[in-house]
């Protein structure tokens, strides 16, 4: 479980450094962190999925997440773990966005598509999250309203809690943004 998170945080990080090559042309694709740091609010990760769906979504009850922040990539974190200790399920919601970065950071469009692009042919388009959503090692990636929303879940039916929790995700996005 632990492996995961740090994977996704290392992942991050690497990719915002990587952008960050310091050339003062603005990249393809890419959303100036500072453009858009005043637009949008900063939203928390389990206002996305909160402990009760969490829980739903596991079919099984979860502690409440813990809570991680990488500032200069504008992740925040929320991974729920199981209340059975033998049990080995687990849902975390990786949310990037702009409105927590610092202005000197790369965007997460920028993010997202730098991990697209890494993924290349391995990944599998999620067409009823839009086109901007896909599967791929890490869990389920979805760029929306300029939020960069990685899932990650480890359960016997994996793709199926992925999608429900996809679902889940974009739904309250829509209420707290």
């Amino acid at each position: 479980m632990k492996n995961g998170k740090g994977f996704i945080l290392l992942l991050s990080v690497t990719l915002a450094l990587g952008a960050c090559n310091g050339n003062d042309k603005p990249k393809e694709n890419a959303t100036p962190a500072q453009a858009s740091a005043t637009k949008g609010k900063i939203i928390e990760p389990e206002l996305l999925i909160n402990q009760n769906e969490a829980a739903e979504i596991l079919g099984e009850a979860v502690e409440k997440g813990e809570k991680r922040e990488t500032k200069a990539v504008g992740q925040k974190i929320c991974f729920y773990k199981p209340v059975n200790t033998s049990s080995k399920k687990y849902l975390q919601i990786s949310l990037t966005q702009d409105s927590f970065m610092p202005p000197t950071g790369v965007g997460s469009e920028t993010i997202y598509r730098e991990t697209k692009k890494l993924i290349g042919d391995s990944k599998t388009d999620v067409k009823e999250f839009g086109n901007e959503a896909f599967t791929a090692i890490g869990g389920l990636h979805m760029f929306k309203d300029g939020y960069y929303i990685l899932i990650s879940s480890a359960n016997i039916d994996k793709d199926e809690t992925l999608k429900n929790a996809g679902k889940k995700t974009l739904e309250n996005l829509a209420k707290v943004k």
